[in-house]
């Protein structure tokens, strides 16, 4: 998907987790959520890095996620809940997904699981498969319950450029919808991953291991 230029950047709105709780105070966490409902993006924290968000079952903000990146649609996003209860809506979860995310998530673990048909076709599911992540971040997993859908879970940079920080000079290089703001949670003890989630496959009757990370195949392994 060729980018388009880079309007005018909205407004970026900083937004800090409580030291002791890691948690977003009442009004940020709806202003965040409010904000992302309405169809807006937002960066959210997560142990692997910053994660670009948009309401998964959103096509519009989902297609705006897309094209903040310059990203091939084709590309599909995987998405983030809450909990296996909310995943459970949108994946068919089989013992052997429910073990490996009930062991290591949240964490930086994703699964390739079959999706219900709640999610636009294309976009964040392919093949009658989702991807699944449950991101490690008090706040992150707050404002995925408080919207009550999943996120995207993508990464905050150009498609095919590294991970952008959350300052306003690298955040300003992506093509963001015109929107009056953006909202950007800050957690400084985030990240402690330098890698992506580990990506499995859980659709066949062997799983496999798309993309190695910090949840390794030893770890796995007995859980399958």
């Amino acid at each position: 998907m060729a980018a388009a230029p880079a309007g005018p950047s909205p407004e970026f709105v900083y937004v800090g987790v409580s030291k002791r709780s890691r948690l977003l105070s009442l009004a940020d966490l709806d202003a965040v959520a409010q904000s992302l409902v309405a169809g807006s993006l937002a960066v959210l924290p997560t142990e692997t890095g910053a994660m670009l968000a948009a309401m998964a079952t959103s096509e519009p903000a989902v297609r705006a996620a897309f094209a903040a990146k310059g990203r091939d649609p084709a590309a599909v996003m995987h998405v983030a809940c809450a909990s296996l209860s909310m995943a459970r809506r949108y994946a068919h979860l089989d013992a052997r997904a429910i073990a490996v995310l009930g062991a290591f998530t949240p964490g930086p673990l994703s699964v390739v699981v079959p999706q219900t048909g709640a999610l636009p076709d294309g976009l964040v599911t392919v093949d009658g498969t989702v991807g699944i992540r449950v991101p490690d971040n008090p706040a992150t997993l707050q404002v995925i319950s408080a919207v009550g859908v999943p996120l995207t879970a993508t990464s905050v940079n150009l498609s095919g450029q590294p991970s952008a920080s959350v300052e306003p000079a690298a955040l300003r290089a992506l093509h963001w919808p015109a929107v009056d703001r953006i909202y950007v949670v800050v957690d400084d003890e985030a990240v402690a991953f330098s890698a992506p989630s580990t990506l499995v496959r859980l659709t066949g009757p062997e799983p496999e291991i798309l993309r190695p990370g910090p949840v390794t195949a030893e770890m796995l392994r007995e859980y399958w």
